[in-house]
């Protein structure tokens, strides 16, 4: 019966934290693959790779201009807090890169945007790439 409730309570918490992520990466608007690509030279636009780990290292390419961020640690990149912020990772609902988005909204960034449909969406569309 211990297990049970205390499975129950994980359970409760994952969800909760889930639908946190959910709701937070609802205020970060999306930029669609186009609308970034008419952008790419802009000396406003910075592109952030926040895949995670093993897709990033699983990846040869990024999107063309994209920068990495040292790791993990996305506190470390610093850029000017009036550029264009545009993030993407792997997944195809941009729950990462939303997340991470909210983390340089909390910084004083007002234009952070996620590349809706992320890497896949852009690699699929045969868009601007370049090698790691």
């Amino acid at each position: 019966m211990r297990k049970i409730l205390l499975a129950f309570i994980v359970f409760i918490f994952l969800l909760l934290g889930a639908l946190t992520t959910a709701i937070m990466s609802q205020d970060v608007p999306r930029m669609t693959k186009d609308e970034l690509k008419a952008l790419l030279g802009s000396p406003d636009l910075v592109i952030l790779d926040v895949r995670p780990g093993r897709d990033y290292m699983f990846s040869d390419s990024k999107i063309k201009g994209a920068n990495r961020p040292i790791g993990d640690h996305y506190e470390i990149f610093e850029c000017p807090e009036d550029k264009i912020l545009v993030l993407y990772c792997a997944s195809p609902n941009e729950s990462f890169s939303a997340s991470v988005a909210q983390f340089y909204k909390k910084r004083g960034f007002t234009k952070v945007h996620v590349l809706k449909g992320g890497w896949d969406e852009w690699f699929n569309a045969q868009y601007p790439t370049e090698k790691k």
